[in-house]
């Protein structure tokens, strides 16, 4: 295996879900592994590297020591229900750590996701008649007289952001689909008892913003509130003994004076980032890559990974650099 001479230490898989089920607010977005696929994604780690606790990595980065060898932390995103229902009984099982990354706009499943707003009205759209749809007032809403057909609608739902997600509510009332009847019936997001159980059963919660923006879209003022608030509601609402944050959907647009202003103003303990295994240290960052798509297990894609990092290593490209 490329291990033996990869540089690359603490490996960081991430995922959002595991399920045998089609997710429908989630399938028009990515894809996700099965319970059979992860559990040998999982076996394969640990027939071949140690599962490492959040202790050891916040001492190595805090130390400024070699992260250990031959290990890795799982983390998943976006506090999923399927966390507590399907993937911790599978780790507990085989005594595995993980971080869970969570916003707490969405515990309790009192808001929706844009973004699975998204998938929802995608799957609803094709499964629906075209001739029950109010196509001027859905090109209304969406400013764009062009809408006439199921494609075109897709494409511009596709194209909605944190900064006009209201959009998708206005389409939604169009198209007779209640988001709110979605979130009491299916309730995909984790509750408050669930996480605190998870807690107590000795997994790391961590935060992820408090309601999943793309931050290259918000200034750094917000920025630094969507962290911090949901940073110190996780750290204080389930006592957790560290200050840990993954970014939402992206770290590439961070500057290093918003890096600096935050760990100057809330001394994170460990932050994440998704830049596949890349050295950032020096701003307590670890680079994660993602484990979920179900067409690479994960012993064809620890291959890709590791030979990634002996080659970023090679060629000097293996730190992360940041705009002033």
């Amino acid at each position: 295996m490329v291990q033996k001479i990869s540089p690359s230490s603490t490996l960081l898989p991430y995922h959002h879900l595991v399920s045998d089920k089609d997710v429908l607010h989630i399938k028009h977005l990515y894809s996700y592994k099965n319970v059979k696929q992860f559990t040998d994604d999982l076996d394969f780690l640990l027939k071949h590297t140690r599962p490492v606790s959040v202790d050891e990595l916040v001492d190595a980065v805090k130390s400024q020591s070699q992260l250990p060898k031959n290990s890795f932390l799982l983390s998943f995103d976006d506090g999923f229900s399927e966390i507590y229902n399907v993937i911790a009984p599978i780790l507990l099982r085989k005594g595995v750590p993980a971080v869970f990354f969570i916003n707490p706009a969405f515990i309790d499943n009192k808001e929706l996701f844009y973004r699975c707003k998204i998938s929802l009205l995608i799957e609803h759209i094709l499964k629906s008649t075209e001739v029950s749809f109010k196509w001027d007032q859905l090109a209304e809403v969406c400013g764009n007289k062009q809408i006439i057909t199921k494609g075109h609608l897709i494409k511009y739902i596709k194209t909605v952001t944190n900064l006009n997600k209201e959009k998708l509510d206005s389409i939604a009332e169009l198209l007779w689909l209640s988001f709110s009847d979605y979130l009491k019936e299916i309730q995909p997001f984790l509750t408050t008892s669930q996480i605190e159980n998870l807690s107590a059963q000795g997994f790391s919660i961590g935060a992820h913003s408090w309601d999943h923006p793309y931050y290259n879209l918000i200034s750094d003022e917000e920025k630094i509130s969507q962290t911090i608030l949901s940073g110190n509601f996780v750290t204080e609402q389930f006592h957790q003994s560290y200050k840990l944050f993954s970014f939402p959907h992206s770290d590439a647009s961070l500057s290093q004076l918003f890096l600096d202003s935050l760990i100057e103003t809330w001394q994170p303990d460990l932050l994440f980032g998704i830049q596949n295994q890349k050295n950032e240290l020096n701003n307590r960052m670890l680079h994660r890559f993602n484990a979920e798509r179900p067409e690479l297990p994960m012993k064809k894609q620890l291959n890709g990974i590791l030979l990634f990092t002996l080659l970023q290593q090679i060629t000097g490209k293996n730190k992360v650099l940041r705009r002033p």
